[in-house]
C-alpha cells in the first residue's frame, strides 16, 4: 500500500514534467534513468547493472509494454520502441570457455559489461532483441523479431536472426545531409511546420531553424523522482 502511494505521487510529479512512467514497480531500485520531457516508458522492466551510469532517454521517445532494458546507456530523441523488445541483452551470461557453463560451480564468472546505445529517430519493431554493446545509428530501423548482434549504421534497415542489412532508407548523400542537419535538436513545434514527407524540401527548410532546444530533465532513482 505504501509503495502504491509512493508510485502514485512519483507518477504525478513525472506527469507535471510531461514524462509518462507506467508500471514503476518494474524498474529496479538501483536503476537510474534521466528522462527528457515528453519521454514515455510504459510497463517496461528496467534493470540497469551499472548504477553509476544512468540511462538517458530523449524527448518524444517511447518504449512499449513488456519490453526489457538491461545494459543500455542512451536512447535518443524521437525513438519508437515496440512491445516485447529487449535492449542490452548480455550475449554471454554463462562462461563458454570455462570447464562448465553452470553457475552452480562456475560461480565466480562475471560477464564482461558492454553498454548498448540507441541513436535518435530509431524505430525498433515488436519482439526485437538488441544485444549488449551494440550501437544503433540515427534513423535506423530494426525489423520485428530481429536479433541484432552487430552495430547498425545510420538510416540502415536490418532484420532476421541474426540481423542482416536489408537496405538503407535513403541514398548516401541524403543520409549524410540528414545527419548533418541534426534535426532532432530542434523544438518539436518548429519541426511540425516542416515537410517531413519530402527529404529535399525538408533539408532546405531545416536550414531556416537556428535555435536548438534543451528540454527539462527528470531523474528517477530508487523509484523516486528528483
Amino acid at each position: 500500500m505504501i509503495n502504491r502511494i509512493r508510485y502514485f505521487f512519483a507518477q504525478r510529479k513525472a506527469n507535471r514534467c510531461h514524462v509518462v512512467i507506467k508500471g514503476m514497480e518494474r524498474i529496479s531500485y538501483q536503476s537510474c534513468i534521466v528522462f527528457e520531457a515528453h519521454a514515455k516508458l510504459r510497463y517496461v522492466h528496467v534493470e540497469l547493472a551499472d548504477a553509476q551510469t544512468p540511462l538517458k532517454m530523449g524527448a518524444y521517445s517511447y518504449v512499449r509494454s513488456n519490453s526489457r532494458i538491461l545494459h543500455v546507456d542512451e536512447i535518443g530523441r524521437f525513438c519508437s520502441i515496440g512491445r516485447d523488445v529487449t535492449l542490452g541483452e548480455t550475449p554471454r551470461n554463462h562462461p563458454v570457455d570455462w570447464v562448465s557453463t553452470s553457475l552452480s560451480v562456475s560461480h565466480q564468472y562475471k560477464p564482461e559489461l558492454h553498454l548498448t546505445s540507441i541513436g535518435h529517430d530509431v524505430w525498433i519493431g515488436h519482439g526485437a532483441v538488441v544485444m549488449a554493446g551494440v550501437k544503433v545509428g540515427h534513423g535506423a530501423i530494426i525489423a520485428r523479431n530481429a536479433v541484432v548482434t552487430k552495430n547498425v549504421e545510420p538510416y540502415q534497415i536490418v532484420g532476421g536472426n541474426p540481423a542482416k542489412a536489408i537496405r538503407y532508407r535513403f541514398d548516401e548523400a541524403t543520409r549524410e545531409a540528414l545527419l548533418q542537419s541534426q534535426w532532432w535538436l530542434y523544438d518539436r513545434e518548429q519541426l511540425c511546420a516542416l515537410d517531413f514527407s519530402d527529404c529535399q524540401r525538408f533539408l532546405e527548410q531545416i536550414k531556416e531553424l537556428k535555435q536548438v532546444v534543451k528540454y527539462p530533465e527528470l531523474r528517477l532513482h530508487n523509484r523516486g523522482i528528483t
